[in-house]
C-alpha cells in the first residue's frame, strides 16, 4: 500500500511538537532538506534516530542548496567541486540506509510564481506565463533547449553510476512551471521529455521520478489540452520509476494556472491513484503547496486526511 509523506520538513522544524503532530495525522514516511554542510553520515543519522523514534520512516534527504545547482544545470566551472559534493553525499546517504533523494533541473531565477490568487477563500500560488516570460534574463545568456539537454545528458552517466554503487535513488522533479522563462529552457516540462530523460541512464531504476502530479497537471500537453497524468502514470509506473509523487491539484494548465485544495481543481485525483494503484506503487504521497490557512495547520490536516482516505481507497 502507498504511505502517506510530507516534504520540505528540515531537521530544525522536527521538534518533538511537530513529530508527535505528524504522527497524529497518520504520515508515515517524510523527506527531510539539509545543507550539503550538514548532511554529512553523522547528521543525517541525528536526524533519522529522531525521526525513527517518533515512529516515522525517514524516505530521503535532500541537498537544500545543490539538489539545485547552477554548477550542474548550467554546467558552470564550479562543476566538478558540486560533483565530488554529490559523491561524498550519495556514500553517507547509502551508509545511513536512506535509499532516495531529489534532484531537479529549475535554475537560473526561475519566475515560480507571479502572482497570489484565492481558493475557497485562502491564499495560493497564481502563474501567468505572459508575466514570466516579460521578466529579465538573470544570466548573461539564454540557455537553450539542446544545450540543457547535454548539460542533463553529462550529470546523468556522472552520477547514475556513484547512486547505484551506494544503492541510493535519484527522482527528478519535474520544471515548475513547466514553460521556458528568463532566458533558460525548462526541458522537464511535458511527459515526453521524461521518457528522453529516463532513457538517457537506460531507464535505470536510481534514475527515477518524483512524479509532482500538480506541475503533470500544469503542462500543456501535446495538443495544449493537458497531459494524460494516468496514461503517464503507468508508462513510467509499469518500469518502476516513480519513487514518491506529490499530490496537489490546479485549475489549469499553462500559460495561466493556480493551485487549489485537492478536492476542487481540475484533476481527477482518484484516477490519479486508481492508476498509481494499477502499476504497484507503493512509495509516498505528500500533500505538496497546501493553500494557506489562518492558523497554518487546518489547510494540513484537511489535505492529510484527504490523501489517507484516497490512499485507502487504492487499497
Amino acid at each position: 500500500m502507498m504511505k502517506l509523506g510530507v516534504s520540505h520538513q528540515t531537521p530544525d522544524s522536527l521538534t518533538e511538537e511537530r513529530l508527535a503532530h505528524l504522527a497524529h495525522m497518520g504520515v508515515e514516511t517524510l523527506e527531510v532538506r539539509m545543507p550539503s554542510e550538514q548532511a554529512t553520515y553523522d547528521g543525517i543519522m541525528k536526524v533519522k534516530n529522531r525521526v525513527e523514534d517518533a515512529g516515522i520512516e525517514l524516505h530521503e534527504v535532500l541537498l537544500d542548496d545543490i539538489h539545485n545547482a547552477d554548477a550542474i544545470t548550467l554546467g558552470t566551472d564550479n562543476y566538478a567541486e558540486t560533483l565530488a559534493t554529490w559523491e561524498r553525499f550519495l556514500g553517507d546517504l547509502g551508509r545511513a540506509g536512506i535509499k532516495f533523494t531529489t534532484y531537479a533541473w529549475n535554475t537560473g531565477g526561475l519566475a515560480y510564481e507571479t502572482h497570489r490568487s484565492v481558493t475557497r477563500g485562502c491564499p495560493t500560488r497564481g502563474f501567468d506565463a505572459g508575466i514570466a516570460t516579460s521578466l529579465p534574463n538573470e544570466h548573461e545568456r539564454t540557455y537553450s533547449d539542446d544545450e540543457m539537454w547535454e548539460n542533463y545528458e553529462t550529470f546523468v552517466k556522472d552520477i547514475v553510476p556513484m547512486a547505484e554503487a551506494n544503492d541510493v535513488h535519484l527522482q527528478l522533479h519535474p520544471n515548475d512551471p513547466p514553460v521556458t522563462n528568463r532566458g533558460i529552457a525548462r526541458i522537464f516540462r511535458s511527459a515526453e521529455s521524461f521518457r528522453r530523460g529516463m532513457a538517457i541512464s537506460n531507464d535505470s531504476p536510481h534514475n527515477g521520478v518524483l512524479f509532482c502530479v500538480g506541475t503533470f497537471g500544469q503542462m500543456s500537453g501535446p495538443e495544449g489540452q493537458g497531459e494524460d497524468i494516468p496514461a503517464a502514470i503507468r508508462e513510467l509506473g509499469a518500469k518502476g520509476l516513480i519513487h514518491l509523487v506529490h499530490l496537489r491539484n490546479v485549475d489549469n494548465y499553462v500559460p495561466r494556472f493556480n493551485e487549489t485544495f485537492p478536492d476542487n481543481g481540475r484533476l481527477d485525483l482518484i484516477e490519479v491513484i486508481r492508476a498509481l494503484g494499477d502499476v504497484g506503487f507503493s512509495g509516498p504521497v505528500v500533500p505538496d503547496h497546501v493553500p494557506d490557512t489562518p492558523d497554518g495547520l487546518s489547510g494540513e490536516a484537511f489535505v492529510f486526511g484527504y490523501l489517507r482516505a484516497l490512499i485507502q481507497m487504492a487499497g
